[in-house]
C-alpha cells in the first residue's frame, strides 16, 4: 500500500511521508481480559466461581506484540494525525482487530474504511478513492465482537468445569470440540464395524483373434453375492460358455481444470501428495509470501480472482516462465488468452483472492524443498487455468452368456489438456501401509454390438466390507470445510454454507491443538483420538460437540451483521448456554484420572486444581501439555527442594524456612519459600542477607 500511495521513510513499526502514516498489527495485538483480570480470586479454578460472567468485557494487550501497540497507541495520539484509515482485511476478524486497537488505545479520532482483497496497483488506488465512512461497517464490528466473546464465555468456562470436575485439563472449544468428535466418533465407527465376508464373480471373454477383456457379474443392481455357493454356480454355469457382446456405449468425456487454491485445498493436496501436516504447509506457506515473495497472500477462503487481478496474469506467467521446468507450460499460457469465469468472478472473491504465483521470479536453488514442493503445486495449479480440459472415451459394454450378464468399463485418454502441466511434476510420497485398489480398467480390444466371443474362465473372488477410513489431515479438513453438510436443519446448513469448522488460517492450529493437548495422535498419516481426547467427547454435552453450534451461531452473527438480531440478544443466549454447561459439568460423576496412576499426587495445582505431580526437573502441574504454567523447580537458587518441602509449600503456601540458597555471587542464604496468588514461588526473608 505503501509503494502506491507515494515516497515513505521507514521507522521502527511504521512508514511516514509528508501525508500518510502507514503502521500495521501483527495479527491480533489486544485480547480479551482474563478472569484474575477482573478479580485476583478468579484466576484459581473452582467450581464454586463458575460461571464466570463478565459485567462488561475489558481488553488486554497481547504481550508478545505489546511494543508493536505501543508504536500505534503513541501514533493516533499525534497532535497531526485527524484520521485514521481501517485497512486491515476486508472481512469479520479484519475489522475485530481494528476495532480492538481502537477500543485499548481510547481513540476518539474519526475513522474510515479501506475495503479490498487484493494489494494490485489499481485496486489500492481504486480502494483509496473509494473509502467507506467507518460506521458503515459497525453492525460488522458488532458481529465480530459477539463472536470473540461468545468464544470466551463457552471455551473458558466449559474447560474449567469440565478440568476442575474431573481432575484433569480439559480445554473445550467451539471449533476444537466438534473437530474432536468426528475423530473420535470414526474410531468408535471402526471399533464397532463387524466386516461381513462377500462374494464377486469375473470372467474372461476371449474374440475371436485372441484378444481379452474382462467382465463382472451383475444382474440388476446386483453384483455381488452373499455365499460362495451361488457364486460358483453362476461359475460352473458360465465358464467355457459362448457368448456375445449385448452392449457397447461409448461417449467422450471431459475433465476441467481444477479451481484455483485457497489455503484449505492447498493443505490438502500438500497432505495427500507429501504427508505434511496441515500447520507446516501454512507455515511454508506464509514463508513463500513474505520472505520469498513468491506467492499471494496464503490465509485466504477464495478459489476465484478478480477480474482487475486477471490484468496483471501475463507477469505472472513471465515471471514464473523464468524457471526451466515451467517455461513452456507459460508458453503456452501466454497464447491461451485469459481464463474464463470460472476462475475470474468478482462474486466469489471473499477477503482475498486464491492463490496465486506473484510477479517475482523464482531464484535456482534458493528454496528449501519443502518450499519447492508448496512453490510447485500453486504454479502447477495456476498454470493449468489456460490449458483445455483433458478429453477422455469412456466405455461400457455388457456381455451376456447362458442368461447371465457382465459388466466392463474403460476410459481411454484421447488428449491430456490440463494434465500436461503434471506430467513434469515431482512424485507423491508413497503411502505406506495403504491398500492400492486393483485396477478394474485395463484398455480394452474394439468391440461391437453382437460380437460373438467365448467365455475363457471365470473366477470368484472373496471380498469383506470394510470400515470406514480414519480420518488423514487432508480428509479432516474437507470435513471440517464442508461441516454445514452433516446438519439436519436446511437453514443452519444454509448459515454454514462458506464458512464451516474453523477458518482456513485457524483449522491447521485446530489440528495441532488437539495433538498437543494430548486429544489426538499423529500416525503417518492418519489421526487417533486418545483416550483422554475419547473421554472428553463422551462426558461433552452435544450441543458443545456438535457442528450445530457453530451453524446456530454463523446464523446468528450474519443476522447481526444484516440488522435482524441485536448483539445483547445474541449474548443473552450465549450466557444462559455457558451456565447450563457449567450445571451439567457439576452433576456429572468425575472420571478417573488414568493419566497421573503410578505418580503420586503432591497436592493441588493453585491456578487449575489439577494434580501436582513429580517430574524428572520439577513438582508441576499435570496439565502443563495443554497450557497450565505452574511449576515448582527442584533446584532453586542452587538449593535442592525435596518432595516433602514441595507437599507443604502446595498445603500451607508457605514452608519453613530453609537454608542453603546461594545468592548470585555465590553468598548463601536462608529463605521461607511462599505461594503467591498468581502461582509464583517467592522469597520470603526472616534475616536480611548481609
Amino acid at each position: 500500500m505503501a509503494a502506491v500511495i507515494g515516497q515513505f521513510n521507514r521507522r521502527d513499526g511504521y512508514l511516514e511521508n509528508n501525508e500518510h502514516i502507514v503502521t500495521w498489527a501483527i495479527g491480533h495485538l489486544v485480547t480479551l481480559a482474563e478472569p484474575g483480570d477482573y478479580n485476583l480470586r478468579l484466576k484459581k479454578w473452582q467450581l464454586e466461581t463458575l460461571p464466570i460472567v463478565p459485567e462488561k468485557f475489558s481488553l488486554k494487550p497481547i504481550q508478545k506484540t505489546v511494543k508493536q501497540l505501543k508504536i500505534i497507541r503513541n501514533l493516533v495520539r499525534r497532535q497531526d494525525v485527524g484520521l485514521l484509515i481501517n485497512a486491515c482485511d476486508a472481512g469479520r476478524e479484519g475489522e475485530l482487530i481494528f476495532r480492538y486497537i481502537y477500543q485499548i488505545t481510547s481513540c476518539k479520532k474519526p475513522f474510515k474504511r479501506l475495503w479490498l482483497s487484493e494489494t494490485t496497483t489499481d485496486a489500492v488506488k481504486r480502494a483509496f478513492a473509494q473509502l467507506r465512512p467507518g460506521a458503515e461497517l459497525d453492525r460488522l464490528a458488532q458481529s465480530a465482537q459477539a463472536r470473540s466473546r461468545a468464544d470466551w464465555l463457552i471455551g473458558l468456562n466449559a474447560t474449567r468445569a469440565f478440568t476442575v470436575r474431573h481432575n484433569s485439563l480439559l480445554p473445550v472449544g467451539r471449533v476444537q470440540t466438534p473437530t474432536l468428535a468426528l475423530i473420535v466418533n470414526r474410531e468408535q465407527e471402526i471399533l464397532e464395524f463387524t466386516p461381513s465376508p462377500y462374494w464377486e464373480l469375473y470372467a474372461v471373454f476371449t474374440k475371436a483373434d485372441s484378444q481379452s477383456y474382462a467382465g463382472k457379474w451383475f444382474q440388476g443392481k446386483q453384483d455381488r453375492f452373499d455365499s460362495p455357493a451361488a457364486a460358483r454356480q453362476i461359475q460352473e454355469k458360465v465358464a467355457g460358455k459362448p457368448a456375445y457382446v449385448a452392449k457397447v456405449e461409448q461417449r467422450e468425456a471431459s475433465e476441467q481444470p481444477p479451481l484455483l487454491f485457497n489455503l484449505n485445498d492447498l493443505q490438502k493436496e500438500a497432505n495427500k501428495k507429501y504427508g505434511l501436516p496441515a500447520a507446516r504447509t501454512l507455515e511454508i506457506a506464509q514463508a513463500l509470501y513474505e520472505k520469498r515473495k513468491l506467492i499471494t497472500y496464503p490465509r485466504t477462503e477464495s478459489r476465484h480472482i478478480t477480474r482487475s487481478l486477471a490484468g496483471t496474469l501475463d507477469k505472472r506467467l513471465a515471471a514464473v516462465a523464468a524457471a526451466e521446468e515451467y517455461a513452456a507450460f507459460a508458453a503456452t499460457a501466454q497464447k491461451a488468452g485469459a481464463p474464463g469465469k470460472r476462475y475470474v468472478d468478482d462474486g466469489k472473491v471473499t477477503d482475498h483472492t486464491a492463490l496465486l504465483p506473484t510477479e517475482t521470479r523464482p531464484k535456482t536453488g534458493a528454496l528449501i524443498p519443502e518450499e519447492s514442493k508448496i512453490y510447485d503445486l500453486v504454479v502447477r495449479r495456476f498454470l493449468a487455468i489456460f490449458f483445455p480440459a483433458a478429453r477422455y472415451k469412456q466405455t461400457r459394454v455388457i456381455t451376456e452368456t447362458e442368461g447371465e450378464t457382465f459388466l466392463t468399463t474403460g476410459r481411454v485418454e484421447l488428449e491430456p489438456g490440463w494434465k500436461t502441466v503434471y506430467a513434469s511434476a515431482p512424485p507423491d510420497q508413497p503411502d505406506q501401509g495403504e491398500e492400492r485398489e486393483h485396477d478394474e480398467n485395463p484398455p480394452l480390444p474394439e468391440l461391437a454390438r453382437g460380437e460373438a466371443v467365448l467365455t475363457d474362465h471365470a473366477e470368484v473372488r472373496e471380498k469383506k466390507t470394510k470400515p470406514p477410513k480414519r480420518y488423514t489431515e487432508a480428509t479432516l479438513l474437507s470435513t471440517m470445510e464442508g461441516a454445514g453438510r452433516l446438519l439436519e436443519d436446511n437453514e443452519l446448513k444454509q448459515a454454514m454454507k462458506g464458512h464451516g469448522l474453523g477458518t482456513p488460517a485457524t483449522r491447521a492450529a485446530v489440528i495441532e491443538r488437539l495433538i498437543n493437548v494430548g486429544y489426538i495422535a499423529r500416525k503417518q498419516k492418519t489421526l487417533h483420538p486418545t483416550e483422554k481426547g475419547t473421554s472428553l467427547i463422551r462426558i461433552a454435552p452435544e450441543i458443545i460437540k456438535s457442528p450445530e453450534m457453530t451453524g446456530r451461531w454463523e446464523k446468528a452473527l450474519a443476522d447481526i451483521e444484516d440488522g435482524k438480531v441485536e448483539p445483547v440478544d445474541f449474548m443473552i443466549g450465549i450466557i444462559d448456554l455457558t451456565r447450563q454447561v457449567v450445571d451439567l459439568a457439576r452433576e456429572q460423576k468425575p472420571l478417573a484420572n488414568k493419566e497421573s496412576r503410578g505418580r503420586e499426587t503432591l497436592g493441588k495445582c493453585p491456578l487449575c486444581s489439577n494434580d501436582v505431580v513429580e517430574f524428572p526437573k520439577s513438582y508441576s502441574c499435570h496439565g502443563y501439555q495443554a497450557g497450565c504454567k505452574f511449576v515448582i523447580w527442584k533446584e532453586i537458587a542452587g538449593k535442592k527442594i525435596s518432595i516433602a518441602q514441595a507437599k507443604t509449600l502446595l498445603l500451607k503456601k508457605k514452608t519453613r524456612e530453609i537454608k542453603g540458597f546461594k545468592s548470585k555471587t555465590g553468598k548463601e542464604f536462608a529463605a521461607i519459600l511462599t505461594l503467591g496468588q498468581d502461582g509464583k514461588v517467592n522469597f520470603e526473608f526472616q534475616n536480611k542477607i548481609n
